[in-house]
């Protein structure tokens, strides 16, 4: 079981929170990678990302981890919906299209 996901702004982020977020900045534009998919790279659970999500997430592209079906976070004001079709990802009907989007290190 990977340690704590948390950690405080002055101590930074611990190193399982660590991994997650240098997985993500690894995630190309336009491109996507799952929840799911970034903890089975890691050999942790899918929640376990999403903590690190909730208290790092401004530390990375947030708005290239989506949920298993596409759908992009409803955090930071709805915004990346925005910032994922700015930067070319493909969609269809409000949701990524996984099919050509879904990065997989």
């Amino acid at each position: 079981m990977p340690e704590s996901s948390t950690g405080t702004p002055d101590e930074g982020p611990p190193s399982f929170a660590r991994r997650v977020l240098d997985t993500i900045d690894r995630i190309p534009a336009g491109r996507v990678m799952t929840y799911g998919l970034i903890a089975a790279h890691l050999d942790a659970h899918p929640r376990q990302v999403g903590r690190v999500m909730t208290h790092w997430a401004d530390e990375t592209h947030w708005h290239r981890v989506v949920y298993a079906d596409g759908t992009p976070a409803s955090c930071h004001g709805n915004k990346a919906a925005v910032l994922l079709r700015s930067e070319g990802t493909p969609m269809r009907d409000g949701r990524v299209d996984l099919v050509h989007a879904l990065w997989n290190e």
